[in-house]
């Protein structure tokens, strides 16, 4: 009973003194679990390297069908504080980004801006100014688009155990809210409660509301499922899956969907600089059509 009171007292002195999870970050566990690593229908190759003078580059290709796409980006710290990273596509597109951290205590500054693609008038297709702030007790942000007039504000809070927030995106040139969404969360050491309510307005789904539960089994395999239903629909939408760490080199995941698809992903470390990862999704339900069945590769190498 006293270890059972230590444990107790122990998770108890842990709930009040957790951070708020911003608002975008509720759910992540799970949701991370049930999409990331499951990217299908192309191949790409990433290579990260840093030059002595601390700037970072990042060639990335994509092949997908017969369609070939890349970018180049390049990040490095510039006086003050802040890091740069410039981004240049092969569509013709570049794009910048200028991250300042604690320009206060809690505050930060991140200005965004893209080129428009070759052929449509205009300097910038997109110029976005973003602002964070974290505190013990709240984490809140906004953002505005000046290029296309989307105004974006996000807040959370947390007592205890339990994070509730929410967030709303308007349209400055229509005078109208265009989203909508709120969401609460409970964690405990080994599982996250998760539900979320979200409506885009003007779609013809309504409202949407959605729950998920992130459970990890040991510290080598964690399952989750995710559920959502529109208001305005019938169905019901289910995914559910799990990850297991083989080793301390190689993971493996697999998810099935009410809609029949099956999705597995193999993630191996084969040194300390390379990462391969593949992925395929199997259309259950149409079994012999192999057009409908997809598969992924990706190659990370990090010198």
């Amino acid at each position: 009973l006293n270890a059972v009171g230590a444990r107790v007292s122990a998770h108890c002195s842990r709930a009040r003194t957790m951070a708020p999870t911003a608002f975008k970050d509720i759910g992540k566990l799970c949701s991370d679990l049930l999409s990331k690593d499951y990217k299908t229908g192309s191949n790409s190759v990433e290579v990260k390297s840093k030059v002595p003078n601390g700037i970072t580059f990042t060639p990335k290709a994509d092949k997908t069908g017969d369609k070939f796409s890349g970018s180049l980006a390049a990040k490095s710290a510039v006086p003050g504080g802040a890091d740069l990273e410039v981004t240049l596509k092969t569509s013709g597109v570049m794009s910048a980004s200028l991250e300042a951290a604690n320009m206060m205590k809690g505050l930060s500054l991140t200005l965004d801006c893209e080129t428009p693609a070759p052929g449509k008038p205009g300097l910038l297709s997109s110029g976005k100014g973003t602002l964070d702030y974290k505190t013990d007790a709240l984490t809140a942000k906004g953002s505005y688009d000046y290029y296309r007039g989307d105004a974006h504000a996000a807040a959370s809070s947390a007592f205890k155990a339990l994070t509730f927030g929410a967030c709303a995106d308007y349209s400055v040139s229509k005078s109208s809210l265009s989203k909508y969404a709120a969401a609460c969360q409970y964690v405990a050491p080994d599982f996250t409660v998760c539900a979320k309510l979200n409506e885009a307005l003007g779609k013809p789904d309504g409202m949407v509301y959605a729950g998920s539960y992130y459970h990890k089994v040991s510290p080598k395999m964690q399952v989750g499922t995710e559920v959502s239903k529109a208001a305005k629909k019938d169905a019901v939408s289910l995914a559910f899956g799990c990850q297991y760490k083989l080793d301390k080199d190689l993971t493996v995941k697999g998810k099935v969907d009410a809609d029949g698809m099956l999705s597995a992903s193999y993630k191996h470390k084969l040194s300390n600089i390379s990462t391969l990862t593949l992925a395929t999704v199997i259309d259950t339900v149409h079994l012999a059509e192999s057009s409908k069945h997809k598969f992924g590769l990706a190659l990370n190498l990090t010198p």
